[in-house]
């Protein structure tokens, strides 16, 4: 074969290469839950350790990651990583949460709970869309 042929298989064989390297990205990025802004966004917790603490104690308490079998240091450290934060006394914050005096020891909890109950209030207001 001539050396143009040869040169042109290759170039081919490259761009067919490059094709499929593109392909697989654009697979990928479509199935993940986030969109390219999304990703570069860091999470980053931006609410109070007290908070930070009563929320990670009650999602191991619920037993609702990995089914419960996560120690509460580890997830501590997982849930860390995802958000920025970092709490190493976190023991004493539960104390400080449970020797609350006032009548809502679960401030935190509550007030997601009430969010959450505010918004579908008001979606039960809106009509449906047609």
């Amino acid at each position: 074969m001539a050396i143009h042929v040869l040169k042109a298989i290759d170039l081919l064989d490259r761009q067919i290469e490059w094709t499929k390297a593109q392909l697989l990205a654009e697979q990928s990025a479509a199935q993940s839950p986030l969109c390219p802004e999304e990703k570069k966004l860091p999470l980053k917790w931006t609410g109070s350790i007290a908070e930070w603490v009563e929320l990670i104690y009650a999602l191991y308490l619920v037993k609702r990651i990995n089914g419960g079998k996560i120690s509460l240091k580890s997830l501590f450290r997982w849930m860390g990583e995802i958000f920025d934060f970092e709490v190493r006394e976190h023991a004493s914050y539960f104390m400080n949460i449970k020797n609350r005096t006032d009548e809502k020891r679960t401030k935190f909890t509550d007030l997601m709970c009430d969010a959450l109950l505010e918004r579908m209030t008001e979606s039960d207001r809106k009509p449906p869309l047609k």
